[in-house]
């Protein structure tokens, strides 16, 4: 059976959608989250060897690198293990077959990007003439990977606390939301909340194929968009110094009073940590937009003084809300092209028009890994900057300038940082 990318919760609707959310919010909420740190941290180490090693192997004191790269190989790593129970370590290993998949689903090219959009328009038609999203080569990859991990977990009662387990635990029916979960603290100001759909219980059946496509989303929402904020904080941090040296201070406070322990707790405490990666989230919101269908006709008035009808939006039609734009108006956001952590103290953030900061979505679909993103992007930072010191290079891209070869959002040229050892 070859997986439908019509499958997946992305491309879910009415109550399809709303059983497979509530099958899986539990999966995500900071509890379980917490539980998976450790695999973060132990693949945050093999990028801070690999990189040490990089640097003593060189004629100087330092290398420069591709952050973007960089970032891609950590969060493939991540997802390898906190969502699949692997262990790869693509900064040694770059042509594993993990890794090479995650780069052929997310390099977007234009035939792609357009059969993407046929599959938001037009799903039926899509579905009729039996397209799919990606080739079947790359989905059997999949399938055989998450069916196998399955199959050898029962058959030697293996339990690991990752994204797999979660799964297996969604098929039995043994994963619900329940008060401890419902009250967990946020990852961070930029978190969403699970709405009631999220936490309803339900007693539907899911077939293998099912839980392997939700498997395969997951792997290509974390492997890209995650890796894309990684590798712009890395960049604002290098063209920021006071930035980077005052979050290198939180972290070093953090080790002295916390006895060099860092866990989900410690993380979550940084409040500094929390508003430079909130500001990274605004400047450069991974998803530039995002999309609703209408369920009802709303009539939203007059769209200025010279219209003489009121612009209705009917039952079924589709509205995007222009993230990047929003997140960029002055009107909400003052001198919004600089990098300023500032907007997201304690005194400021409460000053954020409601519906202006959506990196993750807002609603009832909002995206339902932000508290797992959020983690993996704050561990990230926190190990590389504690051994690292990260500077502009020859190659670094000042001003800022995106890229026009790519769907995908870049900076023009690459986003090259130099990495030197902390003494």
């Amino acid at each position: 059976m070859i997986f439908k990318d019509s499958t997946t919760t992305f491309l879910m609707k009415g109550q399809e959608w709303k059983d497979m959310r509530s099958t899986l919010s539990p999966a995500f909420t900071s509890s379980k989250i917490r539980l998976m740190v450790p695999f973060m941290v132990e693949v945050g180490d093999q990028m801070i060897q690999a990189l040490k090693a990089k640097i003593k192997d060189s004629d100087v004191d330092y290398i420069d690198i591709e952050s973007k790269d960089l970032a891609t190989k950590y969060a493939n790593d991540v997802i390898a293990s906190c969502a699949f129970g692997l262990k790869v370590n693509s900064h040694i290993d770059e042509d594993n077959e993990f890794y090479q998949k995650g780069r052929e689903a997310t390099n977007l090219k234009y035939t792609q990007m357009l059969r993407f959009f046929c599959f938001i328009c037009f799903p039926k038609l899509m579905a009729k003439l039996k397209f799919t999203l990606f080739t079947e080569k790359m989905t059997s990859f999949f399938k055989n990977l998450v069916l196998n991990t399955m199959r050898n977990r029962e058959e030697h009662n293996i339990i690991r606390p990752d994204m797999i387990h979660l799964l297996m635990e969604a098929k039995k029916g043994k994963l619900k939301y329940d008060d401890k979960t419902a009250q967990d603290t946020d990852a961070g100001f930029a978190t969403v909340e699970e709405s009631s759909v999220g936490k309803k219980v339900i007693d539907r059946v899911w077939s293998d194929s099912d839980l392997i496509a939700q498997a395969i989303l997951f792997f290509l929402a974390g492997f890209e968009t995650v890796s894309s904020a990684m590798a712009f904080a890395l960049h604002e941090l290098a063209i920021n110094p006071d930035v980077q040296e005052k979050l290198v201070q939180e972290i070093k406070e953090n080790e002295i009073k916390n006895g060099g322990k860092f866990d989900y707790n410690s993380i979550q405490n940084m409040k500094y940590m929390d508003m430079v990666v909130s500001e990274v989230l605004r400047l450069w919101p991974p998803a530039i937009a995002t999309d609703r269908i209408c369920n009802k006709d709303y009539n939203l008035g007059k769209a200025n003084n010279k219209s003489t009808e009121d612009y209705i939006i009917r039952k079924g039609e589709g509205v995007t809300i222009p993230t990047w734009t929003i997140h960029r108006d002055p009107k909400f956001f003052p001198n919004p092209t600089k990098f300023d952590p500032e907007r997201f103290s304690e005194e400021n953030k409460r000053n954020i028009h409601p519906f202006s900061y959506m990196p993750f979505g807002l609603g009832p679909r909002n995206c339902i890994g932000s508290r797992f993103a959020l983690c993996e992007v704050k561990v990230m930072l926190y190990q590389l900057l504690q051994h690292m010191k990260v500077t502009p290079c020859e190659k670094t891209c000042i001003p800022t300038k995106l890229s026009t070869e790519s769907f995908n959002v870049r900076i023009k040229g690459g986003h090259w940082i130099r990495l030197k050892i902390r003494s």
